[in-house]
Formats: structure tokens, sequence, C-alpha cells
């Protein structure tokens, strides 16, 4: 795919959430990968706040509380890409929409559950028409750091013959804009007994990076049911969160023994409190970002690792999945499948590695080994 081949077709692409933090960014990429295409923010409310970048976008309402607003908000579009989380509600009216009017549908979503309807209602509405009427969109879900960027970069792994585990680490900067949303998607696993047997973010572990900087991290449940698919086999992924900041992760630690007592009422009252507090001390934190998948043997020693840094920037990387995605889907029509798909089935890893690379705020390094936790 060359850069003019993107810049072809005046494809429309509506943007639900367009104007939430990773909506935003979101919106930014397609603008600079799609020259031509025409970017619709679809969201609840009646229009944009004035002076924001979305005031210049072709605006849509659309509920999703209110299904009967999918029909005219999709009107004509050829791509949705679904950025309004948290992903608690479902899901089902707005993919059977776009699978009805054969619209590519994507969301960044990150919890398990949601991803799984998705796929069901696509397979079920694939059924229900699969006498010549089966629609030819492409549904794919989880097109953000995680799963998505995950299952793809592991597929560096696919040749390696003792490959028995695979160690995820994710470290954001505390810099980076934040809304209840975002909060509330980060609190709602606190606490949680996850499939190790462990509850979410109960202990915190210290990683010593290769640049000697040591990092904080909490176990922290990732939306794969078996693993990650490498090479044909089902790879176990062990998955750790942590922030830029020592006391943030403190904090979180001891959330874990409070979040799971509160309803979800009150859970998001109380991330729509900490907006305000989580906002002031951003200045106190960094932007950088971290991606460390460590390939590993049955013994737990690392025999290959992947490592992006995000020095600036970091939270544009969960928006880029989309992106990509959305290329292949409206550049590549002949090589892009339809029904449900994994973001694997029409993305390399090789092609999301160049994308980092080639912006100046990030690097990617491969290693054959690794020291370990302290």
């Amino acid at each position: 795919m060359t850069a003019e081949a993107a810049k072809k077709g005046g494809k429309k692409i509506a943007v639900i959430g367009a104007s939430g933090t990773l909506g935003q960014l979101i919106t930014a990429l397609l603008q600079a990968e799609f020259a031509d295409a025409q970017i619709i923010a679809a969201s609840r409310h009646q229009s944009p706040p004035e002076g924001s970048d979305q005031a210049a976008l072709e605006h849509r309402y659309l509920d999703l509380e209110e299904p009967e607003t999918f029909s005219a908000a999709l009107d004509d579009v050829d791509l949705v890409i679904h950025a309004a989380g948290p992903f608690n509600h479902d899901p089902s009216e707005l993919v059977h929409a776009c699978l009805s009017k054969n619209i590519h549908y994507i969301d960044i979503a990150e919890d398990l559950n949601f991803i799984d309807r998705v796929r069901a209602t696509t397979q079920n509405y694939q059924k229900e028409h699969s006498g010549g009427s089966a629609s030819s969109a492409c549904i794919i879900s989880g097109c953000s750091t995680v799963p998505g960027m995950v299952a793809l970069l592991s597929q560096y792994f696919d040749s390696l013959p003792a490959l028995s585990h695979i160690n995820v680490y994710l470290n954001m900067g505390s810099a980076n804009p934040v809304t209840p949303g975002l909060i509330q998607g980060l609190l709602q696993p606190l606490g949680m007994k996850l499939s190790s047997g462990q509850r979410c973010f109960r202990r915190l572990r210290t990683r010593k990076h290769r640049d000697g900087i040591k990092k904080r991290y909490g176990n922290y449940p990732i939306p794969f049911h078996k693993g990650v698919e490498v090479a044909g086999h089902d790879i176990a992924v062990r998955f750790y969160v942590g922030f830029d900041r020592s006391y943030i992760n403190y904090a979180l630690a001891a959330s874990s023994f409070i979040i799971p007592r509160l309803s979800p009422k009150r859970l998001k009252q109380l991330s729509s409190r900490l907006a305000l507090p989580a906002s002031l001390l951003r200045c106190c934190g960094s932007d950088e970002g971290r991606l460390v998948l460590e390939a590993c043997n049955t013994a737990g020693q690392c025999i290959m690792e992947v490592e992006i840094i995000a020095r600036q920037q970091g939270l544009t990387l969960p928006a880029a999945p989309s992106v990509w995605a959305a290329r292949v889907l409206l550049d590549c029509p002949d090589q892009s499948a339809s029904g449900y798909t994994e973001l694997t089935q029409i993305l390399s890893p090789e092609y999301a590695t160049y994308w980092i690379d080639s912006h100046d705020c990030y690097e990617v390094n491969f290693y054959g080994g690794n020291e370990g936790d302290r």
C-alpha cells in the first residue's frame, strides 16, 4: 500500500466518540492517513464544543442507547470506528446495523465480554443471511494496545520452537489526558479474580528494563480466552500494567480492595470525581509509554523480546491499530475479509513496527534475551 493509494476514494468514516481522548487521536490520525476522506463525528451531543477540533467535522446524532438513531447516522458511511468507551454496553444493535448496511466496523474495546458479543452478533447475522445475502462488511473488535497490538506483535515469535508463554508489560505516562471513561475502564477490573487465581493489582512487581530504568507493574486481565494464537497454537499471555509514577501504582493496589465492593453506579460516580485531581496530577508526570513483549520458554527465561518506547505522544499508540485496519479495509478491499476478522488476519507485525518506527517520537527494539524481573 502506497501513500498515494491511501489518499484515494473520498471515503466516509464515522468515528463514534470523536470528542473523547482516544476519539480525538483517532480522528487526527485518520485525517493524516486519509487526506480525501470525510470524517464524521457521531455522538449523542447535538453539536461539538465550540473551538474544538471536531467543530469543523460533519456531526451526526447517534446515541448508543437509542438504536433507532443508528440508521440515519450511518447513512452512506463506508466505515465506522467505535471509540466511545468504557465498553460496558451491548454492541449487538450497532454491529447489526453495520452488517445490514455493509459498513465496515472497528472498535477499540479491551473488554473480553464486549469483544465476544461483537463476534457472536457477527457470526449469528452471517448464519441467518447465508443464502447469498450475507454482509460483505468486515467486523474487527479490540483494535487497541490490547488485544489488537499485542496479538499482532506476538506474531514475531512464530518461529520460536521453545515458546511457552508471553509476558506483556504496559507502562503508561501519567501526563496523558484523562476522562471519567478512561478512569472507569482502568479501575473496573481492580481486585477481580484472574485466570491465574490472583487478584488484579493486589501485588506489585518491579521490572528492570533494558536501559536500566525500573518500573513497577500490577497484574491485569487481558482479553484472550486461551491466549494469543501464534503459529496455530494458543500461547498463554501474562499481562502487567503500570504507570510512570510509583504513587499511582500503590494507589491502584490499595484500590483493588475497595473497587470490588462498589456498584457500577458508584464506580461511575467515583470515576467522575477522580477526573479533576487526575488532571491536576498530570503536571507531575510524563507522557512516555512503554510496551514490552517477552517470549518465554518453559523455564520462564526470555528467549526474545519486542520493546516499543514512546518518548512522547504515548497515548497515540492505542489509537493507531484502528487506523491501520481502516487503511486496509478501505484501500485494499481485495485483501480484506468479511464477517468477523482478527487484526492479525489483515495486518502483519512488520507493518505495525514500520509505522511505529517511522515516527520520530517512537522507537522499536528487538532483543534475544532478558535478565528477567527483579
